[in-house]
């Protein structure tokens, strides 16, 4: 029997389909989460961070901002702002990225929850381009 689902990442400018997929973990606000097949059904809030998809045995990682899972009869649809590939991450980019936030930090004048929440987009995007 073949005990696998298929995962559909919609972003507001491309839809990524996952077939046959053994095993999928998200960020959520509460933890890591895992699917595989079989998962009850579920919706949970994504918090930024690493996606892991394992497909034949080998495993994809992904960057995201944050969003929503959807888990609905073997079928995972991630809704969410942006995505991306870990070797599509631009390391060079994610690291100014990253001092740029570290510079709003410091400044009193910024508004600290959004520059905090950029230096988590930021450093996940390099751990990912890791991967």
């Amino acid at each position: 029997m073949n005990k696998t689902f298929k995962i559909d990442i919609v972003t507001p400018t491309k839809t990524i389909k996952e077939e046959n997929t053994e095993y999928f973990r998200a960020p959520s606000h509460d933890g890591l989460f895992g699917v595989k097949f079989g998962h009850a059904d579920a919706t949970i809030s994504l918090d930024i961070g690493e996606i892991k998809i394992v497909k034949e045995g080998k495993e994809k990682f992904y960057s995201s901002s944050g969003g929503f899972v959807d888990i609905r009869n073997n079928t995972v649809e991630v809704l969410v702002e942006t995505i991306e590939f870990s070797s599509d991450i631009d390391s060079t980019r994610a690291q100014k990225s990253l001092d740029r936030a570290n510079d709003r930090l410091k400044d009193k004048l910024m508004d600290e929850k959004r520059a905090y929440i950029s230096l988590q987009k930021a450093l996940n995007r390099l751990k990912v381009a890791k991967r």
